[in-house]
């Protein structure tokens, strides 16, 4: 006879099982382009702070151009590297794993710099190596991105690359 410990233990792994899988089909069939964007224009300010230009129309043209080049990054990975930004991207954007993982109830649209600094900060120091690995990826996409533009050299003093 099956004891009432073990049919509630079963019961509860096969809810785990079934939302992991409704979860991953879910992951699936969304739009990894814009879930990326969304994210990315969040995320974007909060990395790179004062570097970014402080006029409104200029500080918005220099998101997207920073987020054009994380996708194009993005799009030289390898096709598994792709699948799992993809899931990243993902994770932050779905309503219920965003205010789980990141704490940010609303949109990312209507986020603060400050909500997503503190979610940033948390990632980058939380004591579970994924959430620091997703730190890490989201920062050195959006730094090597930023960095990469000729355009934001003059900001840093670096004069371009010796011309031989």
């Amino acid at each position: 006879m099956t004891s009432r410990r073990t049919l509630l233990k079963t019961g509860l792994a096969g809810g785990v099982v079934l939302a992991a899988g409704g979860l991953a089909a879910t992951i699936a069939g969304r739009d990894a382009a814009a879930d990326r964007a969304g994210v990315l224009r969040a995320v974007i300010p909060a990395l790179l702070g004062d570097a970014l230009p402080a006029a409104a129309p200029a500080r918005g043209a220099a998101v997207e151009r920073c987020r054009e080049t994380v996708d194009a990054a993005i799009a030289g990975l390898s096709a598994a590297s792709r699948r799992e930004l993809d899931q990243l991207f993902a994770l932050l954007a779905m309503p219920p794993t965003r205010v789980a993982l990141t704490g940010v109830a609303g949109a990312w649209e209507s986020a603060s710099d400050a909500q997503v600094s503190a979610f940033l900060g948390r990632w980058r120091e939380h004591r579970v190596a994924l959430l620091q690995s997703g730190y890490q990826a989201l920062h050195d996409l959006v730094a090597g991105a930023w960095y990469s533009d000729p355009a934001s050299w003059t900001a840093i003093g670096y004069p371009g690359p010796i011309a031989l």
